[in-house]
């Protein structure tokens, strides 16, 4: 990201290979032995809490942007933290779904 300042307004320019580098540091599948383990990474672009909702919009390291939301069931002892990892996880399941609709669809081709 780079920021430079014309007047008085402050421009910021994404630098999407930075991102690219970044997520895919992040994201990988590792086999050792018996066990496996995955990593996904996502970048955070947004967050928008309206209580008890939260709005989370994210990029996945294909460079796709997406919105999930999330509720917070216990309004009273709302928690940001929390209904903000709820919506994390949401968008992970997603991912992973949409991981395995593309394999699928790939299968199927071939």
């Amino acid at each position: 990201m780079s920021k430079y300042k014309v007047g008085d307004e402050l421009i910021i320019i994404q630098n999407q290979m930075e991102d690219e580098k970044n997520l895919s540091k992040l994201t990988s599948l590792n086999v050792k032995d018996d066990f496996a383990q995955i990593s996904w990474g996502l970048k955070i672009l947004d967050v928008q809490y309206d209580k008890p909702n939260v709005t989370l919009t994210y990029k996945n390291p294909s460079g796709v942007t997406s919105k999930v939301f999330a509720v917070c069931n216990d309004i009273e002892n709302f928690d940001q933290q929390k209904v903000l990892e709820k919506a994390l996880l949401k968008a992970f399941q997603s991912e992973i779904i949409n991981i395995s609709v593309i394999k699928n669809e790939k299968g199927r081709s071939m």
